[in-house]
């Protein structure tokens, strides 16, 4: 069977301390990154990505993601300077374009070339690092003459795309180091992912050895099967509804879940509505880890044979944070590294 390179875990939604305590207990249980989201309107990931560093010594921090329109690329380097100073060189930087409706519905910021907006952050902000003097005139993002006024603690830093189209997936394996899907990443999307990010590989003249492939997976182990099961299904729900502006999206289409039933989710959804009774069982298999720890190892395993180096587990409403991270480090770490 095939082993993952290391675990991750991240949470979003937890009081600023909690997430604190959480990241240090990670570290204890052999985790090899505490990734911060950034969510609106959820706590800035900068802020706990910082607080979670000043307190650890040995887990990376990953920033898990930000995107290019809500900062500036050449702020983006400055917060991540500083972050990966404190960190003392364990720092990632994750950076992903976002939702064309939180940017432009909700946000009110154009949306303007994705891909080319992530191209031209990360040139810029690796240039930065690099404490070169920037002036960069491009089709979304312009800069005269800017330079941090420190040194950074690495000149090379470690940047993961949080992206999911065949386009932007090639882009990852051109100019990232890593990438990081999306919750709910099932294996034939990490079969096509990996696919992508293989060309972009070869299209670069790079090696792919070093290349981190993560994804966020939503999990829930217990010995009463279908109390875990039925634990995923609102969260599933949410996550299949908010996608029914772009019900096409490769995500869910990769593993073959129609459009009309992505739209029917949004349906529910804009009426307050869970739609739990929605989720089959096959949507549990595909898009969650839940069950039996028994199960749970077995779809797990079909990930990592599928392409996933670095799983990302994510957090579960109704799933303590703390017991979520102590199953993982019983039940699933001495099977997988």
């Amino acid at each position: 069977m095939r082993k993952v390179r290391q675990f991750g875990v991240g949470f979003e939604n937890l009081h600023a301390r909690e997430s604190v305590r959480l990241a240090t207990l990670a570290e204890e249980m052999g985790f090899g990154t505490w990734w911060v989201p950034e969510d609106y309107f959820y706590r800035g990931a900068f802020s706990l990505a910082a607080a979670a560093a000043g307190a650890t010594s040995r887990i990376r921090i990953g920033i898990g993601v930000v995107n290019p329109f809500t900062r500036h690329p050449a702020a983006t380097a400055m917060e991540f300077g500083a972050l990966d100073e404190l960190a003392g060189g364990r720092a990632i930087l994750g950076m992903g374009a976002g939702l064309k409706d939180w940017m432009e519905g909700r946000l009110k910021i154009p949306y303007t070339r994705p891909g080319t907006a992530m191209r031209e952050a990360v040139a810029i902000i690796r240039a930065m690092l690099r404490r070169e003097t920037v002036s960069h005139q491009g089709r979304v993002f312009a800069t005269d003459a800017v330079r941090l006024s420190f040194t950074p603690e690495r000149i090379e830093i470690p940047i993961h795309l949080g992206v999911l189209g065949p386009r932007n997936l090639k882009l990852a394996g051109e100019i990232a180091d890593g990438l990081l899907l999306s919750v709910a990443t099932s294996a034939p999307y990490l079969e096509m992912a990996t696919r992508q990010v293989s060309e972009g590989l070869k299209a670069a003249g790079r090696g792919g050895e070093a290349f981190e492939i993560g994804g966020y997976q939503i999990l829930s182990i217990s010995e009463n099967e279908r109390e875990a099961r039925d634990r995923v299904k609102p969260l599933l729900a949410a996550l299949i509804g908010v996608m029914a502006p772009e019900p096409e999206t490769p995500i869910f289409a990769t593993a073959g879940l129609p459009p009309d039933t992505i739209r029917a989710f949004g349906a529910r959804l804009a009426r307050g509505e869970t739609a739990s009774d929605m989720v089959s069982d096959w949507m549990i298999d595909t898009f969650a880890i839940a069950g039996s720890p028994a199960r749970c190892r077995e779809n797990l395993a079909r990930l990592v044979e599928a392409g996933l180096d670095c799983p990302v587990f994510f957090e579960l409403p109704g799933y303590p944070p703390e017991q979520l991270i102590r199953d993982i480090h019983v039940h699933l770490m001495p099977h997988f590294l």
